[in-house]
């Protein structure tokens, strides 16, 4: 193999590896485990995140609430702000009256990107 092949194959590999750190640390915090809970004829959701990041981050929790038909019912946001590295923090909604609610999706918001979207 010649000397200049043999550079190019490496900075490639270089380049792979970069992107999957790169891949690996978009997405810093992870939701551990959540559901559906009633109590007194409302409904919130609950569970735990883990921020698998090697700093603190903060993030906004987006709660969206569905009936069984795919209709959005609702939708709450918890602050989860200075989650510290590594660590698991609980998290529940606030509790709503939401008759016919009986999913739901979670969307990690980590703010603007660089971009401004």
């Amino acid at each position: 193999m010649k000397k200049g092949s043999l550079i190019i194959l490496v900075a490639s590999l270089v380049f792979v590896a970069l992107v999957f750190h790169s891949l690996v640390d978009v997405q810093p915090v992870h939701v551990l485990a959540s559901r559906l809970e009633r109590d007194d004829g409302k409904i919130f959701v609950v569970g735990k995140v883990k921020n698998t990041s090697s700093h603190p981050v903060g993030i906004d929790l987006e709660v969206h609430y569905y009936a069984k038909n795919g209709q959005r019912l609702g939708q709450d946001t918890i602050s989860l702000n200075n989650l510290k590295a590594g660590e698991v923090a609980p998290f529940r909604s606030p509790p709503r009256a939401l008759p016919g609610a009986a999913e739901f999706s979670l969307y990690l918001n980590h703010g603007r990107n660089p971009y401004g979207n």
